[in-house]
């Protein structure tokens, strides 16, 4: 694999050591490339069904991966404004057969025309809702230049259809490298909750003081009453939910109704995952495979009878893990991949 991360706009990948001299073919994958990120676990699947480039076009981003605040969303604008050369010029040097964006944060509708004229397809897939404005601004105009979108949820999809030329619907899987499967039984304790800090979440998690919680991301610390630490990110982040007996997940406004990256990695590392309710994208139903809550109440009250039943609740992690173990990156990646007609 050639990794084209680290180039300014006039430099020809044909002078720089390591990288192959025009290939031609394969798939062009593009988005933000590091542990962690979701290309990174995605790669895996594309490299499996053909030969796979990856190029940053937000190089100077790589530590921003994850990071929600203002001071990210400038610097990753700082970062983007060569988005679209870097790009146009990865496609005229190596002619890969389809170019896939990962969510493609940098790459404006105009950079997007460009490729096409040269005769390459662009895919974009986007687990995220393009309609939320806060982190990519440009997300859903991006989408309908492409020539195929792919969103996470069915019903975002369905919306973008009205005004896109074609939408598929991959939704989020979990990464084994981070969050490798575990026994739900055995010695669990405790509660878990890893995410980002909002008034939300913290009105929520406020109802489960008293009971021993692990929180943790980014905001917590400063902002809540409850504590909580810094992020904790990949490896670790397994090793939290593969300790608690409980992931609570809390759905951010623009995941509403559907679900989100811990959907399946909480049940991926064994802990009975007691989440809002959702239906799109995932299929856990409540009392049988998750708890669902509506208010702070009820996700007291849904935990008190997780823990009031251990037996019980080992038994719906089970039934809920048995239902995504084959939902890996890898084998969402080789989904994408089949959307270009390359798998």
């Amino acid at each position: 694999m050639t990794a084209l991360t680290q180039h300014s706009p006039g430099t020809h990948w044909r002078h720089r050591p390591g990288v192959a001299a025009d290939p031609e073919g394969g798939i062009l994958l593009v988005g933000e490339d590091a542990p962690g990120a979701l290309l990174w676990s995605l790669k895996p699947g594309f490299e499996s069904t053909a030969p796979t480039t990856t190029m940053n076009p937000l190089h100077g981003a790589t530590g921003l991966i994850g990071q929600q605040n203002v001071t990210a969303a400038v610097r990753r604008r700082l970062a983007s404004r060569h988005g679209d050369a870097r790009l146009v010029e990865a496609v005229e040097q190596l002619r890969p057969d389809a170019v896939m964006l990962i969510k493609g944060r940098g790459i404006s509708p105009a950079g997007i025309a460009k490729v096409q004229q040269l005769g390459t397809t662009v895919t974009c897939y986007y687990p995220d809702n393009p309609r939320w404005r806060g982190g990519d601004p440009g997300a859903r105009e991006r989408l309908i230049a492409c020539d195929t979108a792919v969103l996470w949820s069915a019903r975002q999809a369905s919306l973008l259809a009205t005004v896109a030329k074609r939408v598929e619907v991959v939704p989020f899987g979990f990464d084994p490298n981070w969050f490798p499967l575990a026994d739900p039984g055995g010695d669990r304790s405790g509660v878990a909750f890893l995410g980002t800090w909002s008034p939300r979440r913290e009105r929520f998690m406020a109802a489960l003081e008293g009971l021993p919680l692990t929180i943790a991301g980014t905001g917590w610390a400063a902002n809540s009453k409850l504590g909580g630490t810094e992020p904790i990110v990949e490896g670790d982040a397994g090793a939290v939910l593969r300790n608690a007996a409980i992931g609570v997940n809390l759905l951010h406004p623009q995941c509403a109704e559907a679900h989100n990256m811990r959907t399946r990695e909480i049940p991926a590392c064994g802990a009975l995952q007691v989440t809002d309710p959702g239906l799109d994208g995932t299929p856990f139903r409540e009392g049988e495979s998750c708890l669902w809550f509506t208010t702070p109440e009820e996700l007291r009250n849904q935990v008190e009878r997780a823990f009031a039943d251990p037996v019980a609740a080992t038994e719906m992690a089970r039934k809920a893990q048995a239902l995504i173990v084959n939902d890996t990156y890898e084998s969402r990646g080789k989904e994408l991949a089949a959307l270009l007609g390359l798998g």
